[in-house]
């Protein structure tokens, strides 16, 4: 019911694309755009899902559809609307971008209203899959375990020192929503959010990031809350107290990226790190190397994801009587339930651009990691066991833009 809910807002959007389109020739004011991607994807394993990919093909996952409307009220100010539609189950469809832009001179730009969450070298382009050559960017970094957007205002100063060129953007905010791993989504408040980034390109072909960000936050996790008033009442505060999710979180992100005109090297490294022991610390990185051949680019891509466990704290003593065993245990079981897994990932994948609004992609990964809370779900009670740790996936794709 939701994904045939989702494909006719797609087809509603897409008529709205083709009036819209017509009606910018006749406002200057108004600018139209839009981008759209059709993606397929099918994992070689029958014991698990890898990001929402099972061992049956399926368009769901990544396919969406969005136009975006840019109206100049005035020569500085400006309005900017996304509008999504996406089939995937764990996101909803709707606006994704408000914000109002103003612009006094060429130097500086303040924006204000709900904006993309700048993570990562390409937060603000992550759903349009036609401006990187992945069809899907490393999960490692680039998954939807942290929220896209937030609501707040931000500042960007622009810079030019001989052949450095950049930008200095500063923000805060807030975000209420959800977030979504292993098929579940969660009740999310995200407050005090801050943050730093530095974008500087370097000559002509290099181009650095570096930022950080620092929030608090809640997730709602109902059936830890319930076992945790259950310890509570027991007597073990300690142990209640180490299953909250709530805290505060750091995030710090560094990347390179070094283009010719016929072959390109990346690299992006990020560290999450947390005051909770269900937030697992985390360090990702990957390293990306392509080559163009005419209108064809053949990448290569390693990506790691390292977890860091924190030590739990379980003052429940074991062996004493059955009852305080059943709590020892339990306790132990919600902690593994929510450890994350380190990952690692190789992924060959090509890329054709067509035309120049239109690619057609293809590439494959080969996953190496444990069942976590940011990498495989197990289908059932035994897959988990029969589960060797390796899975392969498989993608085709359509990336477009208007």
């Amino acid at each position: 019911m939701y994904k045939r809910l989702n494909m006719r807002v797609l087809l509603c959007l897409a008529a709205a694309c083709l009036s819209a389109s017509q009606v910018c020739y006749g406002a200057e004011k108004l600018e139209i755009s839009g981008f759209g991607r059709l993606v397929a994807g099918y994992l070689d394993d029958n014991n698990v899902s890898f990001e929402g990919y099972t061992n049956e093909l399926t368009f769901s996952e990544q396919s969406l559809l969005a136009i975006q409307a840019d109206y100049h009220l005035t020569d500085t100010l400006s309005v900017t609307s996304q509008l999504l539609a996406h089939n995937n189950s764990e996101r909803d469809s709707g606006i994704e971008w408000f914000y109002l832009t103003y612009e006094p001179n060429s130097q500086w730009l303040f924006k204000a209203g709900k904006m993309r969450t700048p993570f990562y070298h390409y937060s603000d382009v992550l759903d349009v899959g036609f401006a990187y050559a992945w069809l899907s960017p490393p999960q490692q970094l680039y998954s939807a375990f942290l929220f896209n957007q937030y609501e707040g205002v931000s500042g960007i100063h622009r810079f030019s020192l001989g052949q450095v060129s950049g930008a200095i953007e500063l923000y805060t905010g807030r975000y209420n929503g959800n977030t979504s791993f292993q098929q579940k989504r969660y009740p999310t408040d995200i407050d005090n959010l801050q943050g730093v980034v530095f974008n500087a390109i370097v000559g002509n072909h290099l181009k650095l990031r570096s930022s950080y960000i620092t929030a608090d936050f809640a997730l709602d996790l109902e059936e830890i809350t319930e076992f945790a008033n259950i310890l509570r009442g027991a007597g073990f505060v300690q142990s209640a107290n180490s299953l909250t999710m709530e805290g505060e979180f750091d995030i710090y992100q560094l990347g390179a990226i070094y283009e010719e005109f016929d072959y390109h090297l990346a690299w992006e490294w990020m560290k999450i790190t947390s005051n909770t022991i269900l937030a697992p610390n985390i360090a990702s990185y990957y390293v990306q190397g392509g080559y163009v051949f005419d209108s064809v680019t053949a990448h290569l891509t390693f990506a790691n994801l390292i977890t860091s466990d924190v030590e739990p704290v379980n003052e429940i003593p074991f062996g004493v009587n059955p009852g305080l065993d059943q709590l020892f245990i339990a306790y132990n079981t919600t902690l593994q339930r929510t450890k994350a897994s380190d990952l690692k990932s190789l992924t060959l994948g090509v890329r054709w651009d067509a035309g120049v609004n239109v690619a057609f992609k293809a590439e494959v990964s080969h996953y190496q990691g444990g069942v976590g809370i940011s990498t495989f779900e197990p289908l059932s009670e035994s897959a988990a066991s029969a589960f060797d740790e390796r899975a392969n996936l498989y993608q085709f794709g359509m990336e477009f833009v208007f």
